[in-house]
């Protein structure tokens, strides 16, 4: 029996459970609540609101998503008479039925990235949305594998994607929390591109657990650096199952590029083929006594932990319970081998690269998706995939089993004319009587969401910052002129691959995509920013700019912002920077050294009576730090000015506020920003 039979019979006979597994926090790469299942939201005809759960006698509508393929490709003009739904076997009404088609290959121009990783996530409860995460698995992915995947990956997006279509990308190095949710392929498909080797499969031990378990544990230090890796992936997948879950009942599509898994069970020969070392007291690396470590020496009470704990998980068991998990998640897992085919030296490795593709094909097929495994045409399986995902029949029922019990029940989904079931979401968890009371209280009366402060908007810029950046783009609307000032960012400055400059390309649109303005600019060698000055011709706005700097040693270096026109007392802020006391240079960038003096200009609007600007703490506290405050004209302009010497500030965020009085009304501004030692 294949494993992909066995874990299959046996996913069927275990009892739903997931154990707690414990995983270091990770630096991200560069690249950029449960829902109770039994909620659903009611068929967009009924002009409800989508995002409150329909109830009737006790019950709430539970929608099924269903797949009927002929020959690749999704069966059409079925009509709800035409299927059949049961429950845990006992067959229900269908109450409401769409079929829904998915527009693919949007235009790159039409598409639109959310503001934020909140309003993502946001757009993805709306139904009428499909999400994707694509995870790269690059544990278990060598740089050969990620070369191959480049074609298939973006060949994939541009021909799944349509406007009413999100996707996030993962990896090893990232946390779920960093999940983004978009449109935009232009940044994955350069980093694709330009970043091809991101496999690390295969590759020398770097991370620093691996050096210490082989320091550790050199004669089995292998066994226990695999099952690590393979707990990395494993805990990543239930993480974004979960998060999706948390955003969405509708089905979520999550697409794995790796080449699989070793599924070993837990090893007590793992735990008896090293001696228990005892933990020694030695001296940290700050000088501290501390018991398991030795200044320059590996933790031997860590890997003794990290030898019980990883000697103890049980990979199939595992697997089942990612399995339980995507089943009540509705999620389905999509993989993608990008070993294509492969020619074994040996009979053992053989039977491991068909222990691996068959890991892959247990969770797709049994999560009722794709497996691309065992074949070197990666472009026509992404397209299969695609091709599968272009449209859905979703129904809608009310069980019949109105017992509010909490427990998994069992969705099937046949064809009446053929009485063959069909791919569609397998099962649900019914709410509880808790969950059912909480969420009619909620629905009746929704509590209005706590109200935001100033100070957390401002600081809510702060986060929206890619920490990997190369560019930070400001804007500003002046006049009838778009100020755009773009500046590199301080490792990029440091790494003086930009010290000869670089030529500037910035391409303006409205909101609905219309180009409005092309210019080119040009960053001068030794500098940092580079501010353009764009006639708007008296267009609306919002206006999108998309930047690009580029220079044959450093490459490419790009950036975007969306900048509106205001009718405040204060439009958006430029920045300048002051290395030195009788130096100033433009800035886009919020963070400065604590050695600078940071500038920001206030276009002004109407003449002030009265102004003030002070120092505000993450508190939002005022803090008792001199500002030094003035206005200036400037080509018929006319800006409140604020100069800010930083040496009083320790490294942090704070946030800088002004407020003025113009005709007898008062406003404020605010602009955060962060402080380095």
């Amino acid at each position: 029996m294949t494993q992909v039979a066995k874990v299959a019979e046996l996913t069927a006979k275990e009892p739903s459970r997931r154990y707690p597994h414990n995983r270091m926090r990770r630096l991200a790469l560069c690249l950029c609540v449960s829902v109770v299942a039994a909620l659903a939201l009611a068929h967009a005809s009924q002009q409800q609101d989508p995002q409150k759960p329909t109830f009737r006698s006790g019950v709430s509508l539970v929608r099924v998503d269903a797949y009927p393929m002929r020959d690749g490709k999704i069966i059409e003009g079925l009509r709800a008479a035409d299927f059949e739904v049961l429950e845990d076997g006992v067959p229900q009404k269908i109450e409401s039925f769409q079929f829904v088609q998915f527009p693919q290959s949007n235009p790159a121009e039409e598409r639109r990235d959310p503001n934020s990783q909140r309003e993502g996530f946001q757009l993805a409860a709306d139904p009428t949305y499909r999400v994707f995460v694509i995870y790269l698995d690059n544990l278990h992915v060598d740089f050969t594998g990620s070369w191959h995947a480049r074609v298939p990956l973006i060949t994939f997006l541009n021909r799944v994607l349509g406007p009413k279509d999100l996707f996030g990308v993962l990896t090893t190095k990232q946390s779920v929390e960093d999940l983004m949710l978009g449109q935009q392929t232009l940044m994955i498909e350069e980093q694709l591109t330009k970043y091809w080797d991101w496999g690390r499969g295969g590759r020398v031990t770097e991370e620093p657990a691996d050096l210490t378990l082989r320091a550790c544990f050199p004669t089995i230090a292998g066994e226990l650096i695999s099952r690590r890796h393979a707990d990395e992936v494993f805990s990543d997948l239930e993480g974004i199952a979960t998060k999706l879950a948390d955003i969405r009942e509708e089905r979520k599509n999550i697409l794995i590029v790796s080449n699989g898994w070793r599924l070993p069970g837990s090893s007590i020969s793992l735990q008896n083929a090293v001696k228990p070392q005892m933990p020694q007291v030695g001296v940290s690396e700050v000088g501290k006594l501390t018991l398991g470590s030795r200044r320059g020496e590996a933790d031997t009470r860590w890997c003794q932990t990290e030898l019980q704990r990883l000697s103890t998980i049980d990979f199939q068991q595992r697997l089942r319970e990612l399995l339980a998990l995507a089943r009540r998640s509705n999620v389905t897992f999509y993989s993608l081998k990008p070993a294509g085919l492969v020619a074994a030296a040996s009979v053992s490795a053989l039977d491991d690269d068909r222990e691996r593709s068959d890991a892959l094909m247990t969770l797709s097929h049994n999560t009722d998706g794709i497996a691309v495994v065992n074949t070197n045409d990666l472009t026509g399986g992404a397209r299969r995939i695609a091709d599968e995902l272009a449209a859905s029949y979703v129904l809608g029922y009310y069980p019949t089993n109105t017992k509010s019990d909490g427990r998994l029940r069992k969705i099937t989904v046949r064809l009446k004319a053929t009485n063959v079931t069909i791919r569609a979401r397998r099962e649900y968890r019914a709410p509880t009587a808790e969950e059912m009371a909480s969420l009619r209280a909620a629905t009746a009366a929704p509590v209005p969401a706590a109200p935001v402060s100033p100070a957390d908007m401002a600081l809510a810029e702060l986060k929206r910052l890619r920490p990997a950046a190369l560019l930070h783009t400001r804007g500003t609307v002046i006049g009838d002129e778009l100020l755009l000032t773009t500046e590199l960012t301080a490792p990029e400055v440091e790494s003086g691959r930009w010290k000869e400059g670089g030529d500037v390309q910035i391409m303006v649109s409205g909101p609905g995509g219309e180009g409005i303005a092309t210019t080119r600019a040009r960053l001068e060698p030794g500098a940092r920013a580079v501010t353009a000055r764009i006639a708007l011709n008296k267009a609306p706005g919002p206006f999108n700019s998309a930047v690009r700097v580029r220079n044959a040693t450093a490459g490419d270096a790009q950036d975007s912002v969306s900048t509106a026109r205001t009718s405040s007392l204060f439009g958006a802020p430029l920045l300048f920077r002051s290395p030195l006391p009788s130096v100033t240079k433009p800035a886009a960038s919020v963070y400065f050294r604590r050695t600078e003096r940071m500038q920001i200009r206030w276009p002004v609007t109407a003449p002030m009576t009265h102004r003030e600007a002070r120092v505000l703490g993450r508190d939002g506290v005022r803090l008792e730090l001199a500002v030094s405050m003035s206005e200036r004209e400037e080509d018929g302009a006319r800006f409140a000015v604020v100069d800010l010497n930083l040496a009083p500030l320790t490294a942090g965020e704070y946030i800088m506020e002004l407020k003025g009085t113009a005709a007898g009304a008062t406003e404020s501004a605010m602009l955060a920003f962060r402080v380095f030692r």
